[in-house]
């Protein structure tokens, strides 16, 4: 649940700030990469945090995935992705994966992690299964956080 040690205090959120910051996250990724998002295709999900012994604290903490796709030719992911893994370093976040493909479905794939806030970034080529990628998915996950005013649970 934690990097530091499964008792060192997580970083405190709501989920309506959270939801905030995930959606600031891909608006800024869409605009480094040149692209509009789909106006109406967000979506936010939050899940109970799970411990490496599979472990569900009750005292409130959550993590929050963001997904929201951007229209793109097949032919301009690659180059979209590359400005997004350029603004990354730039911004001084972790790549933590990047990889070109060359099939006819996926074009490209990149991954980081924003050390201020330990939130995660990634943006793919994405379609329907077996066909070409018209699309980019832009998704955000954040790490395991603690509402304002909960009391942490010790494991």
């Amino acid at each position: 649940m934690s990097d530091e040690g499964k008792n060192a205090p997580l970083p405190r959120m709501s989920k309506e700030e959270a939801t905030t910051r995930a959606e600031e996250y891909a608006s800024r990724m869409a605009e480094a990469a040149g692209v509009s998002l789909r106006e109406g295709d967000a979506e936010t999900y939050f899940y109970d945090c799970v411990g490496k012994n599979d472990e569900i604290a009750g005292d409130g903490r959550f993590s929050l995935y963001h997904a929201v796709h951007a229209d793109l030719p097949k032919e301009e992911h690659t180059a979209a992705v590359r400005k997004l893994r350029a603004d990354f370093k730039e911004k001084g976040y972790e790549v933590t994966g990047y990889r070109e493909y060359e099939d006819d479905y996926r074009t490209a794939t990149v991954s980081a992690t924003i050390p201020d806030d330990r939130f995660t970034v990634d943006v793919s080529s994405s379609g329907p299964s077996r066909k070409p990628s018209k699309t980019l998915l832009f998704g955000v996950r954040t790490p395991c956080l603690l509402p304002p005013g909960a009391t942490q649970e010790t494991q």
